[in-house]
């Protein structure tokens, strides 16, 4: 039977050797500078993805396009356009305002009267027509007017008091249209403070 050897093994002398194969490997790099650059493929890869999903996004989106409106409803077709006029006729006011067909068909204009909250004045004929010119077609009667015409309606008042200038003068119009009938309230005058008025005694 063959002695036993029990002494120790040193590690690193002739004892026991280190075995290398092959050929010197390629340096290894740093920790971090691996870690650098698999965090700026991964970023180059989303930028890339990103891109080419959205150029297919948009090839595959139909443009929006708006949807027709209606046509507004109009309340009411007979509106005024802000323009007032006035005419001195010896000793009476000739005082008018203009109206719209704000609807898509003809109206027919019935009646016009004033409303005068303060009095002061007495109204007499009414007229389709500015101020100043002859009555216009219809003025005894109905006036047809058609759908975004205009037409000025006139009133010719006795002035009663001798400074008309704070009277205020409203007017209202009946109308008729597809065999409905209405009133409507018109813009006037506040007050005749901007009416030029010979005769007054203010």
């Amino acid at each position: 039977m063959a002695a036993r050897d029990d002494s120790p093994i040193e590690i690193g002398r002739s004892g026991v050797d280190v075995i290398e194969s092959g050929p010197d490997g390629p340096p290894r790099l740093p920790g971090r500078l691996a870690v650098g650059w698999v965090l700026l493929l991964v970023v180059a890869a989303g930028v890339v993805g990103y891109r080419v999903g959205d150029r297919h996004r948009a090839a595959a989106t139909p443009p929006v396009r708006p949807l027709p409106t209606a046509a507004p409803v109009v309340d009411q077709p007979i509106a005024g356009t802000g323009k007032r006029c006035s005419e001195q006729v010896a000793k009476r006011l000739q005082l008018g305002v203009e109206v719209v067909n704000r609807s898509a068909g003809t109206v027919s204009l019935r009646q016009l009267h004033a409303i005068l909250p303060l009095g002061g004045l007495r109204a007499g004929a009414a007229t389709w027509g500015s101020c100043g010119q002859l009555p216009g077609a219809g003025s005894d009667g109905n006036y047809l007017l058609a759908a975004a015409g205009t037409t000025w309606l006139t009133i010719t008042f006795d002035v009663l008091v001798a400074c008309p200038a704070p009277m205020p003068v409203l007017f209202t119009v009946e109308y008729t249209q597809d065999g409905r009938s209405d009133v409507v309230d018109l813009p006037g005058f506040p007050d005749l403070g901007e009416v030029p008025y010979s005769g007054a005694k203010c």
